[in-house]
């Protein structure tokens, strides 16, 4: 479960028990109690929890129209993200053959091509830092899972730091599938949340023969922080973007998009 689903998770039991401590988000999502208190932090800045010693409570009141309606939005924006994100993966695993070595990094859309290869019937060794995908593999005996070990952040769920880059740099792929935070076109720029995890992203990038930057239309629109890679770093973007103008910036770079 990735932070955001986490929260609103632990948003909805707070809401359905009245009150919730600490240690017990913490053994009921799996996570550390640094994590939930981080978590906690956040829902109290959004209105949806208060904070008090070891825990948090619910906010007794009714929520308004306008927050019932923000909450609706919020809803279908994600529904759309999950649509994009399994419409990229799908196109993804068109680009897999019997045979291949890849790479999946740490991303939900990562963990839908790996979900693909489990159902499918192609044999290829899979490398990855995301501790969610070997468990997804190993339904299928045609596929081989490896997981890079290293610094394991629970947050991220995935493997991180200079560990992970030094087990990763003996490692040869024919196909790096790397997702990204965001994009930016104007800057040739492919960012990161974090810096660790575009380290691990940029290693991954080197080690592989074609590289595909997976781009989800509404990446190219939002900004993070770490630029760990160019456009041109990569044999090609695949995305669901059907913005004819963008495709074309990125085309003009000498770099295909697959939609």
């Amino acid at each position: 479960m990735f932070p955001r689903e986490r929260r609103r998770a632990i948003a909805e039991y707070i809401d359905v028990q009245g009150h919730a401590t600490v240690e017990e988000l913490a053994s009921r999502f799996d996570v550390s109690v640094d994590s939930i208190r981080k978590d906690l932090k956040v829902l109290v800045g959004e209105g949806k929890c208060k904070r008090e010693y070891g825990g948090a409570t619910r906010i007794e009141h009714e929520r308004s129209e306008a927050q019932l309606l923000q909450e609706a939005l919020e809803r279908a924006g994600e529904e759309d993200e999950e649509r994009s994100r399994r419409a990229v993966a799908a196109r993804a695993y068109m680009e897999i053959s019997d045979g291949d070595a890849i790479f999946l990094d740490v991303s939900r859309t990562c963990l839908y091509i790996a979900e693909l290869l489990a159902a499918g019937d192609k044999r290829c060794i899979v490398t990855t830092n995301m501790i969610d995908i070997p468990t997804v593999l190993a339904k299928n005996p045609k596929v081989t899972a490896l997981a890079t070990g290293g610094y394991l952040s629970p947050d991220m769920r995935g493997f991180t730091g200079p560990t992970t880059i030094s087990l990763l740099e003996p490692l040869l792929f024919e196909k790096a599938f790397i997702s990204c935070s965001s994009i930016s076109v104007q800057k040739r720029a492919v960012m990161a949340d974090v810096m660790d995890d575009g380290l691990v992203k940029q290693r991954a990038i080197a080690n592989a023969t074609y590289e595909f930057l997976l781009a989800e239309q509404w990446k190219f629109s939002s900004r993070a922080g770490y630029r760990f890679a160019s456009i041109t770093d990569f044999t090609a973007v695949i995305t669901d973007c059907a913005d004819v103008a963008l495709l074309g910036q990125i085309a003009s770079m000498g770099i295909p998009t697959l939609c």
